[in-house]
């Protein structure tokens, strides 16, 4: 359900444009200098909003706050499991659908989990 555009709406998504898998925290504390009367509820209120609406994706992974990604296009992440650093990947073609009578699949996600290589080249 795509709501009406709000100015705090816009500037919250402009945020995301500029950071890379930002947790809600660090989109308001990215606000703060250019828009220091936005507050943390708006914000965060605006993040689901855009999630709502499918413009923004929500990442969540183990051990690790909820991150945002303005980029749906259907691409997938690697998680480091050290650093927490979060890496787009290519999407991945032709998984098999599990196919049921009881439900229909209308997405997916694929996360990678793992060491990043500057945290791998630290356990050598």
């Amino acid at each position: 359900m795509k709501r009406r555009s709000t100015k705090q709406r816009d500037i919250v998504y402009s945020a995301l444009l500029e950071l890379y898998h930002p947790t809600a925290d660090e989109v308001f504390e990215s606000l703060q200098h250019t828009h220091p009367t936005i507050g943390r509820a708006t914000v965060f209120r605006n993040l689901t909003v855009l999630v709502e609406e499918g413009r923004v994706y929500r990442l969540n992974f183990p051990g690790d706050g909820a991150r945002y990604d303005p980029f749906v296009d259907g691409h997938t992440h690697f998680s480091c499991r050290s650093c927490k650093k979060i890496i787009d990947l290519p999407p991945v073609d032709n998984l098999p659908y599990p196919k049921s009578d009881e439900y229909v699949i209308e997405t997916h996600t694929v996360k990678y989990y793992g060491l990043c290589r500057d945290c791998y080249q630290t356990t050598k």
